[in-house]
C-alpha cells in the first residue's frame, strides 16, 4: 500500500502533528532522559534507605482453563476446508465472480489475530511469524490462537452482545458467575448444544448453577424470554406473534403462546412458602420481623433497611419450575381458533414434537428439542452465525430472521456447513478451524459494499471495521506490556459472602453478610485494579471490564451497546470517535514511558529501524519506500517529537482500524 493510501493525504496531516505535540514532547523528554550525562556529578553520601515493606499479595484472579484443538483432527479439518472452497468456487463460475487474491502473510497475520483473539499481534509476534519459512506456519498459528485464552476473551465479547449480558442481570442478581461460566464454557470448548441446553434447563441459585443467568436476564418476562430464545438459538423472529398473528411470516399468535407454554411455569424467584426450599416459616416475613427488633439507631435502621431487604431477595432468586402453572391466551384474543383466556398446551412451531415425560417440567423437554440434531434450525443457525463471524457476512442474512422461504447465498454450501456442525457434534473451535484454513477465508477482503438485499458470493471476507472491543484491545497491545495480566476477581469470592441459608440465618447474620460483602469485595477489587489504572481507566481486556462499560468510555463511544437489545453493537463512525482519538487517554497512554510501543522504539539505534518498528507494531508490516521516506523526514525534521507524530498518524489511518 502506498504512502498516499495510508496517510490520506500523502504527508502527515498538520492536525495530527498539532494534536500529538504534547505526547511527542513527552516522548522526546523521555528519550533525552535515557541518554548518558556528559559530566559525572560529584558523589554524595547516600543515606541508607529504610527496608521496603513486603507488598501484600494481590487478590486471586479468575483464570479460564483453555482446551486445545485435537492434533489428530487437523487432516480432516483441511479436507473439509477444501470442500468449502470447491462449493464457493462453483458459485464463482456460476455468477462470473472473480475471487480476490490470496492474503499476504502480513494481512493474514493481522486478520487471524483479530478474528480469533480480538487484538492485533505484538511486534515480536509479528516479527516471528513474518520471518518464519515453515510451510505450515498458517495452520500452526490458527491452532495456537484457538488454544489460547484470547479465543475465550474475544468469543465472550461476541456472545455477551448476542445474549444481552449485563453485570446486573436484573434488580437482584449479579451476573459475575454467569459471565465466568460463559468464558469457561468457551475456553474449554463446551459443545454448543450442551451449552445451550444448560442455559435453557438450569435451575437453582446463580452461584450454585451459573447457567441460570440466562433466565435471570429476563426475570419476570417469560414471553420476552421465549421470543429472545427462538431468535438467538433458532434464528427465527416470532416476537410479532406475541400480540397478533405475524404480518410477514406464518406464525400465529396461538403458536407463540404454545411455545411460551414450555417455559411459562419456570420462575426466577422462589416463593417463601415453597417447602422445596424453605422448611419453616416464610423467611421473608420472619427475617423482616427480626430486623425490626435489632438494636440499632433509627438512622442506621433506615439506612440499612434497603440493603437488608436486597440480601433476602438475592438469596431467594432461585430458578425453579412450577409444573402446574399454565399460560392462558390474552383476554382480548381476537382469532377464531381459540377462546380468550383459554389455557394453552405446549407445542413446538416446527420439527418433531417435544417429548414431555411424566412429571417433568416442560422446559426440560423444550431444551432437548431445541438442541436436537433433528431440529431444522438449531445447527443451521450456529453454523451461519460462525460463518458470519469469520467473513463479516452470513450465508443467510439477517442471521436471526429465517423464514420458510429463506434461501442461502449458496444453498449447497449452507447445507454442507450445517452437516459439518452436526458431524462435529457442535464443536465450535473445530468448525472455526475448518473455516480459517479455507482458501476462501485466506483471500484478501472485498472493499466493495454489497447491500444485504443482494447476495454476496464471497470472493473473500468483507472489509470490516474493528469492533469496539477489538479496537480497545488492540490499543492495549500497543500500550501495555502484558494486557493479559489483569483478570477479574473470581465470582465465588462474592458468593461465599452473600450466600445465606435463609432457613437458619438470623437477621443479624444477614446484615453482617451485606456489610462484609461491601467491605471485602470493594477493598479487594480496588486492590486488584489499582496497579492497572491509568488516568482513571482500567487497562484490561474488554472481556475483563464491567459489562457493559459506562457511557462515555472508549468502548461505548466506538459502538459497544447497552445490551438492552440482541446484537445491538455498532461499527459506524462518529464525531465523538474522532475527538476521542485526538484527546482520549487511550491514545495518550501509548507514548508513556514503559508502554509497549515506547519500549520497542527506544531499543532502536537508527531512525530507519525505529520507523520499521513503528509500522510493524501498529500495522504489522514494514513500510514501503515512500512511507519510510515520509516518516524519516518527519522524525529528522522534528527530532524525537516526530516519532509521536508518526505513531499518532498511523493509529488514525483506516488501515489500522479496518480488518483487511
Amino acid at each position: 500500500m502506498s504512502g498516499k493510501q495510508i496517510s490520506r493525504p500523502s504527508q502527515f496531516s498538520r492536525c495530527w502533528k498539532t494534536g500529538s505535540l504534547c505526547i511527542a514532547v513527552a516522548l522526546s523528554t523521555l528519550i533525552i532522559q535515557g541518554s548518558t550525562d556528559s559530566e559525572a556529578a560529584p558523589r554524595r553520601k547516600v543515606k541508607k534507605k529504610p527496608a521496603v515493606k513486603k507488598e501484600e499479595p494481590l487478590p486471586p484472579r479468575f483464570m479460564v482453563k483453555s482446551k486445545s484443538v485435537s492434533t489428530t483432527k487437523l487432516s480432516s479439518a483441511l479436507k473439509s476446508a477444501e470442500k468449502i472452497d470447491k462449493l464457493v468456487e462453483a458459485n464463482y463460475s456460476k455468477y462470473k465472480v472473480k475471487p480476490n487474491p490470496m492474503t499476504t502473510d502480513e494481512q493474514f497475520l493481522r486478520r487471524i489475530y483479530l478474528d480469533i483473539t480480538g487484538t492485533i499481534p505484538t511486534y515480536r509476534e509479528t516479527r516471528y511469524f513474518l520471518a518464519s519459512r515453515h510451510p505450515d506456519k498458517r495452520k500452526n498459528l490458527i491452532d495456537r490462537l484457538l488454544n489460547s485464552d484470547g479465543y475465550a476473551s474475544h468469543s465472550f465479547n461476541y456472545w455477551a452482545d448476542v445474549l444481552r449480558y449485563t453485570d446486573r442481570l436484573n434488580n437482584n442478581v449479579d451476573g459475575t458467575a454467569y459471565r465466568q461460566w460463559i468464558k469457561q464454557s468457551l475456553a474449554e470448548n463446551k459443545p454448543w448444544d450442551k451449552m445451550v441446553q444448560e442455559m435453557i434447563s438450569a435451575e437453582g441459585l446463580i452461584w450454585e448453577n451459573p447457567a441460570t443467568g440466562y433466565l435471570q436476564r429476563d426475570s419476570g418476562m417469560p414471553l420476552d424470554n421465549m421470543n429472545n430464545t427462538v431468535r438467538i438459538f433458532l434464528g427465527t423472529r416470532i416476537g410479532c406473534a406475541q400480540c397478533h398473528d405475524h404480518p410477514f411470516d406464518r406464525w400465529k399468535q396461538k403458536e407463540f403462546y404454545q411455545m411460551a407454554a414450555f417455559t411459562f411455569g419456570s420462575l426466577t424467584r422462589a416463593n417463601g412458602r415453597d417447602k422445596r426450599f424453605y422448611t419453616g416459616k416464610d423467611p421473608n416475613g420472619r427475617l423482616r420481623k427480626e430486623y425490626k427488633e435489632l438494636d440499632q439507631e433509627e438512622e442506621d435502621r433506615r439506612r440499612n433497611q434497603g440493603r437488608f431487604n436486597r440480601m433476602i431477595r438475592v438469596n431467594m432468586m432461585v430458578v425453579n419450575d412450577q409444573i402446574k402453572r399454565k399460560i392462558q391466551l390474552p383476554h382480548d384474543y381476537a382469532y377464531t381458533d381459540a377462546k380468550p383466556k383459554s389455557v394453552v398446551q405446549p407445542k413446538t412451531i416446527f420439527g418433531k414434537p417435544a417429548d414431555i415425560k411424566p412429571g417433568e417440567a416442560p422446559r426440560k423437554a423444550f431444551a432437548r428439542w431445541m438442541v436436537s440434531k433433528d431440529n431444522p434450525r438449531f445447527a443451521l443457525t450456529i453454523a451461519n452465525r460462525l460463518w458470519k463471524q469469520a467473513f463479516g457476512r452470513g450465508q443467510i442474512e439477517p442471521v436471526d430472521d429465517m423464514m420458510d422461504s429463506t434461501v442461502a447465498e449458496n444453498p449447497e454450501l449452507m447445507k454442507y456447513l450445517e452437516s459439518e456442525m452436526k458431524r462435529l457434534n457442535f464443536d465450535m473451535k473445530e468448525y472455526l478451524r475448518i473455516i480459517y484454513n479455507s482458501k476462501t477465508y485466506q483471500r484478501q477482503a472485498s472493499t466493495k459494499d454489497v447491500p444485504l438485499s443482494e447476495f454476496y458470493h464471497f470472493p473473500g471476507p468483507v472489509l470490516r471495521r474493528m469492533t469496539a472491543e477489538q479496537a480497545w484491545d488492540s490499543f492495549l497491545t500497543l500500550a501495555v506490556v502484558d494486557p493479559e495480566e489483569y483478570r477479574e476477581l473470581p465470582s465465588k469470592m462474592k458468593s461465599e459472602i452473600i450466600a445465606v441459608d435463609l432457613n437458619t440465618a438470623t437477621a443479624q447474620e444477614v446484615l453482617e453478610a451485606d456489610n462484609k460483602k461491601r467491605e471485602e469485595i470493594d477493598r479487594k477489587r480496588y486492590k486488584r485494579e489499582k496497579k492497572y489504572r491509568y488516568k482513571g481507566q482500567l487497562l484490561a481486556r474488554a472481556s475483563e471490564l464491567p459489562s457493559p462499560v459506562p457511557a462515555g468510555h472508549f468502548l461505548r463511544t466506538f459502538g459497544q451497546s447497552n445490551r438492552e437489545l440482541i446484537s445491538a453493537s455498532s461499527d459506524s463512525g462518529s464525531v465523538p470517535q474522532i475527538l476521542f482519538m485526538f484527546n482520549g487517554p487511550v491514545t495518550h497512554m501509548m507514548l508513556e514511558k514503559g508502554s509497549t510501543i515506547y519500549n520497542n522504539v527506544i531499543e532502536q539505534k537508527k531512525v530507519k529501524d525505529g520507523v520499521d518498528v513503528i509500522f510493524m507494531t501498529i500495522l504489522n508490516r514494514k513500510p514501503d519506500k515512500d512511507e519510510s521516506q515520509i516518516a524519516m523526514s518527519e522524525i529528522e525534521k522534528n527530532g524525537p517529537a516526530g516519532y509521536g507524530n508518526v505513531i499518532w498518524s498511523l493509529v488514525n489511518t483506516r488501515e489500522f482500524l479496518f480488518i483487511q
